[in-house]
């Protein structure tokens, strides 16, 4: 298996049954020691399959912390010609655990215009 980013995301809109195409993320880590402000890591956008696979080198090593990923939502929603205002970004905030950090973190985000859902993926 070719080498990956250590975190990843997938969007798929669930109200058609397709991948959320184009949608910007963004990735940060809090940063504890610096008023807990967040520190960005990262930025991409979902490729044709609605993943993004690179927002780090592969060799970037994760530290334990708390981690932040925002989807821009409304950017989605407006390429598509779908009026929603509910969500204008979603942002999934998840830990990794001291003893966890050689793991990989797949982000899912299942979409809708007045809903979503995600989970921890494989």
């Amino acid at each position: 298996m070719a080498a990956r980013s250590p975190i990843t995301c997938h969007v798929l809109d669930s109200s058609c049954g397709r991948p959320g195409r184009n949608v910007p993320v963004k990735l940060e880590q809090l940063n504890p020691t610096a008023n807990n402000t967040w520190g960005a890591l990262a930025a991409g956008s979902t490729d044709e399959d609605g993943r993004v696979s690179t927002l780090l080198d592969p060799s970037h090593q994760l530290v334990a912390g708390i981690y932040r990923m925002t989807f821009q939502t409304s950017d989605y929603w407006a390429s598509i010609g779908v009026t929603s205002y509910f969500h204008p970004y979603v942002q999934i905030v998840f830990e990794i655990a001291p003893g966890a950090e050689k793991q990989h973190y797949h982000i899912p985000l299942l979409l809708s215009p007045y809903s979503y859902t995600t989970y921890r993926g494989s």
